[in-house]
């Protein structure tokens, strides 16, 4: 009897609780075809306590039984596929739109699209028109070889602008003119020297593109010859030199994608001049000793690299740079002097005073006029900074790669160094950061097709922020300050040679105006807008 009356209870517990669940059901497609994709990761999150994990069936179906009530993140991943955009997969949740699970509603069926990869070709040609010998750099570490033909592929693309650039594999070096040498040099596609000339190639997902030709250049070559003194004024072995281009008056640009969520920021450049990628690298001698044998004409900057010194716990690199112009014969004693770095610490809070979350993650790097001069973030709970510098006038930028905040302001002591330059030494005080509830902008694409969204800042300096739309012509963007903005969608954006003022001033009389508040979401919608590379 006592039996049966467990019996009954077990069974009374597990349809009381079945009637406090629901079940989720769906497909994964293929965004281009519609057909259904086998074996894809899919996933529901509201809490660690609340996350569920399944695979697609052969048709690309799936059923989740069990699901408490709340709302929840929906992702999905498959190995060869990319998400539609950058949170469709669950790696820092919270970003995308929540789907609300109730066991006495109607059933939550998703659909949820994955883009194919594509596939790009094309071949390089020599300065001599014959088929040449050339690695070719896609960009996001991507490379591929040519072959005797001069072909080359890239397959498993996910859609987004691309520039192609070739580099010879062997060096062709021309007859001398007037004590002027000539050499093959990295060209970009489809015959450009100088990156801003470069044309971007868009990319859609599934998309098989062909007939890239890539010619490459020669362009005059001077040698460039110096020495790595140490912090102590003596021969530095083994410091990296590195180059590239200098240009007068231009700031630091720095496109980069946050992970995890569908924003990505750039800063609006004043000229529309971009620093190309260094030429090349170079590991010093003993006696300190480097050689650079071709670079072409122009301003440029070399950037050298100490090895690490001090104990283990502590262990900080020394950094030096030289300026220096090329165009009238070969610079053969070029000095750069090191100076060591030191560790500056401080504190990120909330405008409130309290630390951020343990969900929160930041990163700070800073900058002088002639490039990165340190780097750091958050280090342990409480908010603590740690930060290795170089000493100097150093501008300090603040990266909020997780959490909807932004740094209200940045000060030095009690001095506010927002906006300026700060001269940083080993007897700085701690920095401290303020965070506030950023702003967001949400909104849709009246146009069927793939589109990417540009905010910028009214007074086209700052920060600009950008993202693709979704398959349902969708978008939005977080982490963005308070403030007055346009927005425009385009057929393509590359930050890398878009994100000057003046190409930005041209889009304003098709961009739409909007105000950004603290906390809240700024809603618009938008039609697509063909723009030139």
């Amino acid at each position: 009897m006592k039996l049966a009356v467990s019996c009954a209870l077990v069974a009374f517990a597990l349809w009381a609780a079945a009637q406090d669940t629901a079940t989720v059901e769906g497909v994964v497609v293929n965004k281009v075809t519609g057909a259904g994709i086998a074996d894809a990761t899919v996933r529901l999150f509201a809490s660690q306590a609340n996350r569920y994990e399944i695979h697609s069936d052969e048709i690309g179906a799936f059923r989740i039984t069990g699901v408490k009530p709340g709302d929840y993140d929906a992702g999905v991943e498959k190995n060869g596929y990319f998400p539609v955009d950058a949170a469709a997969f669950l790696v820092f949740p919270g970003d995308r739109p929540k789907h609300h699970v109730d066991p006495a509603g109607a059933p939550l069926r998703l659909r949820l699209e994955l883009n194919p990869p594509a596939v790009l070709r094309g071949r390089v040609i020599g300065a001599d028109g014959n088929p040449a010998r050339a690695s070719v750099d896609l960009g996001k570490g991507r490379t591929v070889n040519t072959d005797a033909e001069g072909s080359f592929t890239f397959d498993k693309l996910s859609p987004g602008p691309y520039t192609l650039l070739a580099r010879p594999k062997t060096i062709e070096h021309a007859a001398a003119h007037e004590g002027t040498r000539t050499e093959v040099v990295p060209t970009y596609y489809p015959s450009a020297v100088e990156p801003a000339q470069a044309q971007s190639i868009v990319v859609r997902a599934g998309a098989e593109l062909t007939g890239y030709e890539i010619r490459l250049q020669s362009v005059p070559v001077y040698r460039v010859r110096g020495v790595v003194l140490n912090p102590e004024g003596k021969p530095a072995a083994k410091a990296v030199v590195n180059l590239q281009p200098r240009i007068p008056g231009e700031g630091p640009d720095r496109p980069f994608l946050i992970p995890g969520g569908p924003r990505a920021s750039f800063s609006i450049r004043t000229t529309e001049v971009e620093l190309l990628e260094p030429a090349e690298s170079f590991v010093t001698r003993d006696d300190g000793v480097f050689e650079f044998p071709s670079v072409p004409a122009g301003e440029w900057i070399a950037l050298a690299e100490g090895e690490p010194a001090g104990d283990e716990a502590q262990r900080l690199s020394s950094y030096g740079t030289a300026t220096f112009s090329l165009g009238h014969g070969d610079p053969d004693d070029l000095k750069i002097q090191l100076a060591a770095s030191f560790r500056l610490s401080g504190v990120a809070v909330l405008s409130d005073g309290s630390p951020p979350g343990r969900d929160m993650v930041l990163g700070v790097s800073l900058y002088s006029d002639t490039g990165r001069a340190g780097t750091g973030g958050m280090n342990g709970p409480g908010g603590k900074l740690q930060l290795d510098v170089v000493p100097g006038a150093n501008r300090i930028l603040v990266d909020i790669l997780m959490g909807n905040y932004y740094a209200d302001s940045i000060l030095l002591g009690s001095t506010d160094i927002t906006t300026q330059p700060a001269a940083l030494t080993p007897a700085s005080p701690p920095i401290k950061i303020i965070l506030k509830p950023a702003g967001s902008v949400h909104g849709t694409i009246e146009d069927p097709v793939p589109a990417t969204v540009v905010v910028f800042p009214q007074s086209f300096t700052g920060i600009g922020y950008y993202a693709q739309s979704d398959a349902g012509r969708n978008f939005d963007l977080a982490g963005i300050p308070p403030g007055e903005y346009y927005a425009i969608a385009v057929d393509h954006f590359d930050p890398r040679t878009m994100a000057g003022a003046v190409r930005l001033r041209g889009l304003m009389p098709l961009a739409t105006s909007l105000k950004v508040q603290s906390a809240s979401s700024a809603n618009v919608e938008l039609k697509v807008n063909r723009v030139p590379d």
